[in-house]
């Protein structure tokens, strides 16, 4: 989840080695099977090595671990034949298709010549991926030559994969309207993984190109991904390094496929308007600790001053923390959540802490759908809380972790984890972590709690802040906001809009 640092040379010098191996001949024997594009798109891949993990697995039989995907629910195989930096080979992708004819078979490789795309289809590619950062600028031959490579797909019946990593491939490939698109979270230049980023690319893909399919490709670590994979709305997955990883790759697949389903048809948009807002200039703002209907209402008219333009614009935080001073039942939050109904670009967040009580609780009113999501506190063992493994979870939710030094923070499942100081009540002290301490966490997505207020709002913001979690100091008395003090803080924060 922290930061990873690559070589942006790595993609030019891959693609350069790529055109100095001679086109290799062979004859094709098998059946060709196009995906189907109607249905989700669950491809899986042979992957041994890659150049920001290096040896990822072995993989002595391709064909062994692809019928183990397919028993799992693959729809597509995806077999790595870039031989430097990725360990695969042509062989690997002819004897996987001798294996398994009828099964669709992906060629994931770096291809920029269009003799590549016949030698494909030689070996038994179904899909040929095409990456758009390939031909950026006039690089490669530019938008010419892509749309050669994509045209020759097509006449030879192969349905080409067109990978984008951000805004400005999104633009290049647009003229194509391409029938399949992948959307990698993997920035294949620098090799730093930004999936808020790739997340938000969904809604300007689709845009553009309302006829094509979608995927997402690249960090999937655990069927939970799948979830929000699919709660976006995206059409299928491309997964590859935790499906080599695992010691049963059909159960893991299976995992992500049920996991992607449920996430399309769960009611809730929480992550698709809150990474939205982790993007926006202003960021994610949440006020906790709402006790009473007038705060809330009060709240959320307030908070209409902070409009970017989007589908939600903050979010509300409920406590269902009996010990906690703000403490709020299930029924005054129902209560709440129905008089919020006129302010419907607000979120609603359930704040609980390790307790299979309170868990079941904020779950039931999640599938009721009087919240949104779920705030996390008291995380005592990686990936788990009270007695859930959140790798496998079906719900929206976000971690809390509370630091003091960099080292405090271990890893998290959640897309964004929001930070909160350290102190005997586990969080809620109101006591800010220092700025150095948030700096030297290096965070793309910086997300702060604990003594968030008018006196360090602008400076959090100006560190990099992307959402402000805020709760005492705009208090009159514990459990009370004060009117003055919210306005004052509006006004603090409409300046970064």
């Amino acid at each position: 989840m922290q930061k990873t640092q690559g070589n942006s040379a790595i993609l030019q010098e891959i693609v350069r080695q790529k055109k100095q191996i001679p086109l290799r001949h062979a004859t094709r024997t098998t059946p060709l099977n196009p995906p189907n594009l109607n249905d989700k798109l669950i491809i899986a891949e042979i992957k041994r090595a890659s150049p920001s993990a290096g040896q990822i697995s072995t993989i002595n039989n391709p064909s062994a671990l692809a019928e183990s995907y397919l028993q799992g629910g693959a729809s597509a195989i995806s077999v790595l034949c870039e031989e430097s930096y990725f360990k695969g080979s042509l062989e690997d992708l002819q004897n996987v298709k001798h294996a398994h004819p009828h099964a669709c078979l992906l060629r994931k490789d770096f291809i920029t010549e269009i003799a590549q795309i016949k030698e494909s289809y030689d070996f038994g590619a179904d899909m040929v991926l095409l990456i758009a950062a390939c031909f950026m600028g006039e690089e490669n031959g530019g938008f010419a030559q892509l749309k050669s490579l994509y045209e020759e797909c097509l006449r030879l019946g192969i349905t080409p994969l067109v990978e984008v990593h951000n805004a400005c491939e999104a633009d290049f490939i647009a003229p194509l309207n391409a029938r399949l698109i992948g959307i990698n979270a993997r920035n294949l230049r620098t090799f730093k993984i930004d999936k808020i980023l790739a997340y938000n690319l969904l809604p300007k893909i689709r845009a553009q190109n309302p006829q094509a399919r979608v995927i997402f490709e690249s960090s999937l670590h655990c069927s939970f991904d799948g979830f929000v994979v699919g709660n976006l709305g995206f059409d299928g997955i491309l997964c590859g390094s935790y499906l080599v990883r695992t010691p049963n790759p059909k159960q893991a697949l299976q995992g992500l496929k049920n996991a992607l389903k449920v996430g399309q048809e769960a009611p809730h948009s929480f992550y698709r308007n809150v990474f939205r807002l982790l993007d926006s200039k202003l960021g994610f703002i949440k006020i906790c600790g709402i006790t009473n209907t007038e705060d809330a209402l009060m709240c959320a008219k307030s908070l209409q001053e902070l409009d970017q333009g989007l589908e939600k614009i903050a979010g509300l935080g409920f406590i269902l923390e009996p010990k906690s001073a703000r403490y709020v039942s299930l029924e005054s939050l129902r209560e709440m959540a129905k008089s919020l109904e006129q302010y419907p670009n607000i979120l609603k967040i359930a704040v609980i802490k390790e307790s299979e009580e309170q868990l079941q609780n904020a779950l039931t009113l999640f599938r009721d759908g009087v919240v949104d999501a779920l705030q996390l506190h008291g995380i005592q063992r990686e990936g788990e809380f009270a007695g859930v493994q959140l790798r496998d979870a079906d719900f929206a939710f976000y971690e809390v972790w509370n630091v003091e030094k960099s080292e405090d923070l271990g890893l998290f499942v959640s897309p964004f984890v929001l930070l909160d100081s350290k102190s005997t009540l586990g969080g809620g002290s109101g006591c800010a972590i220092p700025l150095e301490t948030l700096k030297d966490l290096n965070l793309d997505y910086l997300c702060v709690a604990g003594g968030v207020g008018l006196n360090n709002a602008e400076s959090l913001k100006n560190s990099g802040a992307k959402m402000l979690d805020i709760n005492s100091s705009i208090e009159a008395d514990v459990g009370k906001k004060d009117p003055h003090k919210l306005q004052d803080l509006i006004l603090a924060l409409k300046k970064f809009l």
